[in-house]
């Protein structure tokens, strides 16, 4: 484990060095997910939109598979507008 002494600025902002932002794959304006412990601050890297667009078109199963599959196509039908 690294641990890393950062400066606090006048204004309560901390800057990443790019060493740590490089590891962690934090790009510039994106987010990271602050967890507040008893006596520590975690910090972690957040998703930004593409990376969940990507991940959930892979993971999503197609629609029309499971409805032929369970044979649900009259239902499916008839549930459209």
């Amino acid at each position: 484990m690294v641990k890393l002494k950062l400066k606090v600025g006048p204004k309560g902002q901390i800057v990443l060095p790019k060493i740590v932002r490089d590891k962690l794959g934090i790009k510039p304006r994106s987010y990271v997910i602050a967890d507040l412990r008893e006596d520590e601050l975690a910090l972690q890297r957040g998703l930004d939109i593409e990376e969940f667009l990507d991940w959930l078109k892979k993971s999503r199963k197609p629609i029309a598979r499971c409805v032929s599959k369970l044979s649900l196509e009259d239902e499916a039908l008839e549930a459209l507008p």
